[in-house]
């Protein structure tokens, strides 16, 4: 198993809270970025509310910002959140089931870039981001579904309560005993 080295969460516009349950419930000592794709209207703030129980910084990042483990970046308004590299790229492009920015776009970005090393979150209930949650597994990445809609094959479900659970089994690399 390839170590960590993303984490992509992406929700509609109602789980404002159980993204901000979620983000409570990130380690402190997260060793990889978290990209956050969340449906918004064109004037909600999120960052200080969803920061104000997160032990992590939650951040609007600026276009071709490198990532930094331990920081939470949110997709700004009007924007579609892409990673490559290890940076964030923000991208105009047309809006994806409605919604910009879109949860898709993130998924299949952080799929391309990241690949097995990548590991998705996607709060159910709406139809952006099972696309791109997908093409994330497809790649050999981890992904998981909290709440409604039917997993797909290789997509696990994961209670909002037990996500810290799954974070730390993702985030498990077995030591090797060394050989005489």
């Amino acid at each position: 198993m390839n170590p960590l080295g993303l984490l992509v969460v992406g929700a509609p516009r109602g789980a404002a809270a159980e993204v901000q349950t979620l983000l409570a419930a990130l380690p402190r000592g997260l060793s990889v970025p978290v990209a956050l794709a969340l449906h918004r209207g064109a004037q909600e703030l999120l960052v200080g509310p969803l920061g104000r129980r997160c032990p992590l910084p939650v951040v609007e990042p600026n276009d071709k910002e490198e990532l930094e483990a331990g920081r939470v970046y949110l997709a700004p308004t009007g924007y579609h959140l892409l990673v490559d590299r290890d940076v964030v790229v923000l991208s105009r492009e047309p809006s994806e089931h409605g919604q910009r920015p879109a949860i898709d776009p993130l998924f299949e970005s952080a799929a391309d870039t990241y690949g097995p090393a990548a590991a998705g979150l996607l709060f159910g209930g709406h139809e952006d981001g099972w696309a791109g949650l997908q093409a994330l597994r497809e790649r050999g990445g981890r992904a998981a579904v909290i709440g409604e809609g039917a997993p797909l094959e290789g997509i696990e479900r994961v209670p909002l309560s037990e996500v810290k659970v799954w974070l730390a089994r993702l985030s498990y690399a077995p030591r090797m005993k060394a050989q005489p």
